[in-house]
């Protein structure tokens, strides 16, 4: 796909996490000028999927070591290498070889003072191959540095993170404005044509990742002529706001109507969730808009907004279990229409 070919080449290039490029430069000016790695630690990226975590190290190397950034680069994937034993072999057999290899600084060849292993999704490795890893990173620290990504921090052991910088701050969602202006350099630099409303909904629906972004945009202008705002909305499938605002309007009008009514307006919810579920819409997507509607909506009444939260977590639990999710909406619709006793 010729999405994934687009990676900033160095971290000036880098959209949307500016609090951590920052910092990252000014210890890749300190390590060219000084020739000193001691104050070059291990690092660990921890975020949601898809805000440039992977990126960030790749940028990171190309900026500190040039061309021959990958001499002494390995990347592993933690899901598939999780055990003890992959910890053993694989990465320690990397972390204890020597170092090769050159980088200029200022014209001058400079040799590379460290290895980099990057880990990506570590929160997947068992608690032994964590402890393993521990041991490594402290052992060959002289001529190792690890940069540790996960999504879910809290899965590592406390002398894993404590080992880290940055392992305190969060790589958080890309700005959709960011999203935009990367996205209007690729369409410009692969010749691709989109109007710029179906670009800014591709920015949008990506809600922070710019991954989503890329494929979104890949499968958007995958037909002839000038990609739309429409054919943006053909391929999205969102809950509006609007949409779950007039779900919980008719729960609330059938709280307090009498029993035909009541019946017949809780037949207009039952239709609304099955049409959401024939779009291919999940139960647990279905709760997740109406949270989110819930809580920006300024003008909800506390007393909904509480009956809401109260039941919404049942609500997902069952979605996650039953064999029917959209019972589980209805249910927790009807939960929402009941008076308080």
């Amino acid at each position: 796909m010729w999405s994934e070919s687009y990676r900033p080449k160095t971290l000036d290039e880098v959209t949307g996490q500016e609090h951590i490029v920052r910092r990252l430069n000014y210890m890749i000016d300190e390590l060219h000028s000084t020739g000193d790695d001691a104050a070059w630690p291990h690092m660990m990226f921890a975020g949601p999927p898809g805000v440039g975590k992977t990126t960030v190290a790749v940028a990171t190397m190309r900026s500190a070591f040039g061309d021959d950034w990958e001499m002494n680069y390995i990347e592993l994937n933690a899901s598939d290498a999780r055990s003890i034993h992959d910890i053993r072999t694989t990465v320690k057999d990397f972390s204890r070889k020597g170092v090769i290899g050159v980088y200029l600084v200022d014209g001058k060849p400079t040799p590379i003072p460290f290895n980099v292993v990057f880990l990506d999704e570590c929160d997947s490795l068992t608690p032994e191959a964590q402890a393993a890893l521990r041991r490594i990173m402290e052992r060959f620290a002289k001529q190792t540095r690890f940069i540790l990504s996960c999504n879910y921090p809290h899965k590592l052991i406390d002398p894993i993170k404590d080992r880290c910088a940055f392992s305190d701050t969060r790589f958080t969602p890309i700005p959709a404005k960011a999203i935009y202006r990367a996205l209007k350099a690729i369409v410009a630099s692969e010749g691709v044509s989109i109007d710029r409303e179906a670009l800014r909904a591709v920015a949008h629906h990506s809600k922070g990742s710019m991954r989503k972004a890329l494929n979104l945009l890949f499968s958007v202008t995958r037909v002839p002529g000038e990609a739309t705002i429409e054919d943006v909305d053909e391929l999205v499938c969102e809950l509006s706001s609007d949409k779950m605002q007039s779900m919980i309007a008719l729960a609330v009008a059938a709280e307090d109507a009498d029993g035909q009514t009541q019946i017949k307006l809780h037949r207009r919810l039952d239709d609304m969730v099955e049409n959401f579920g024939e779009r291919g819409m999940a139960g647990g997507e279905i709760l997740d808009a109406i949270h989110r509607s819930v809580a920006a909506d300024g003008a909800c009444p506390l007393s909904l907004r509480r009956k809401v939260y109260r039941h919404l977590g049942e609500a997902l639990f069952w979605c996650s279990v039953s064999q029917d999710d959209l019972l589980a909406v209805k249910t927790f619709l009807r939960r929402v229409t009941m008076n308080d006793r």
